[in-house]
């Protein structure tokens, strides 16, 4: 059996790769298991893929992997639909965030996996190899679902893996590359997805150790480490980060941190660190916004952030804008506070996204004193305490101000202030 595993790719001005991080873990992951499987990008740019289908799949591979994601949902039925009229003998197995809201009448005979992907995907591949004759399939595997048998549930969250990245697949893209040392949170903000994930699993640190050695020796020129937060816990964090100082210290970091990772020992890390940036979400100060929603801490933030500032180590503060509970005046009182205490290298505000299963996403439409509404892409639109019109008058004023302390800072290029400004404009493209 030969298959593929199609990897959605986009934005490459931004992020100069066309290999998600999930297709690298999966296809190290099939061939340690003997597993004869080739990694296949191509652009979400063009939603019409049947020539790439035509070219790249038919007659090459028996079973073909798609990955659904937020950003890949769209194009995953469409997709599915070219390979059923264009490479009819290939099988589909669809896998990723997403696939739980899998709305089935959109497919024919695909197989769904819900949760981590790695056993699974063996499994799957093996059934259909068997000519998918095995009856208690489905029961025996929960998280695995089709139309036939529609009952999706999470199996036990459980992280495995067996050889490094590039030991299978070093032919890649070297300008940037999507990493991670953990999986999930342990904090419990109520808007985030990461929280979708019951726990946090953490690779083991010789593993990490030895594909960062891998990175400096192959010379990727970027990498965005994409933990929710650096390492799982703080100590971890300063490990790694003394491991790509160590092997790895051309390669230019992005990383996301919680204030409360923030001390002397990591300011004096981050500041020997190749460090293109750190991206530490604050959200909001504002207190009136409910606690469960923000669970932030203001002590950690007002304290601790200000010393990345004085040690000149660049960082990234990120608000949300719509959060239930702010206001105009409550906003201002936030970025005001960034700019003035805070002084990061850079200010970006997004617009709240209402996320499945997350807290704040049940209480859209909810009667309660603390509701929210959103509109048909899960954007917030309304809320509890602002209308359509103070929400899109919140907005704007987010983006003149972040717009504005880009212009006035001194740590960027300004090539590089006006490609973020651009960016600014992108993720408020649908403000009016």
């Amino acid at each position: 059996m030969k298959v593929a595993l199609i990897n959605f790719y986009l934005r490459l001005s931004d992020y100069p790769t066309r290999y998600s991080l999930a297709s690298l873990r999966l296809g190290e992951y099939l061939r340690s298991s003997g597993i004869d499987v080739d990694l296949v990008p191509v652009s979400l740019v063009d939603l019409d893929f049947k020539q790439f289908v035509k070219e790249k799949i038919n007659g090459k591979y028996n079973i073909v992997g798609i990955s659904n994601y937020v950003w890949s949902r769209k194009a995953a039925p469409i997709i599915a639909k070219m390979i059923r009229e264009n490479a009819e003998d290939a099988s589909i197995i669809i896998g990723g965030p997403e696939v739980k809201y899998t709305d089935l009448s959109k497919y024919e005979n695909e197989i769904f996996i819900l949760g981590e992907g790695e056993e699974s995907l063996v499994k799957t591949i093996q059934y259909i190899s068997d000519g998918r004759v095995d009856k208690n399939f489905f029961e025996n595997n929960p998280n695995i679902f089709d139309k036939e048998h529609p009952s999706r549930d999470f199996i036990k969250e459980q992280l495995v893996y067996k050889s490094p990245l590039f030991t299978y697949f070093k032919d890649v893209d070297k300008d940037f590359l999507y990493y991670e040392t953990s999986r999930g949170c342990s904090y419990n903000c109520a808007y985030c997805g990461f929280k979708n994930r019951t726990n946090v699993e953490l690779f083991d640190l010789d593993f990490v150790e030895e594909e960062i050695k891998r990175i400096g020796k192959l010379g990727f020129k970027e990498v965005f480490i994409v933990d929710a937060n650096l390492g799982g816990t703080p100590d971890r964090a300063k490990k790694i980060l003394r491991m790509f100082n160590q092997y790895a210290p051309k390669a230019s970091l992005t990383i996301y941190l919680r204030p409360e990772f923030i001390d002397d020992e990591m300011v004096d890390i981050l500041e020997k660190c190749n460090l293109k940036e750190a991206r530490i979400g604050i959200q909001t100060v504002n207190k009136k916004i409910p606690k469960w929603i923000r669970n932030n801490s203001i002590k950690s933030i007002t304290e601790d952030l200000p010393k990345l500032s004085k040690a000149g180590v660049k960082w990234k503060a990120e608000f949300i804008i719509g959060l239930p509970g702010d206001t105009l005046v409550g906003l201002k009182e936030s970025l005001d506070f960034a700019e003035n205490v805070l002084r990061p290298t850079e200010i970006c505000c997004y617009p709240l996204t209402l996320i499945r299963d997350t807290p704040l996403f049940k209480m859209v439409n909810s009667t309660s004193e603390q509701w929210i509404k959103m509109d048909d892409d899960f954007r917030a639109i309304e809320s509890f305490s602002y209308t359509q019109e103070e929400l899109k008058e919140m907005q704007e004023y987010a983006k003149k101000r972040m717009n504005d302390y880009l212009r006035k800072s001194i740590q960027l290029t300004e090539s590089a202030k006006n490609k973020k400004i651009e960016r600014n404009r992108d993720i408020y493209r649908d403000v009016r």
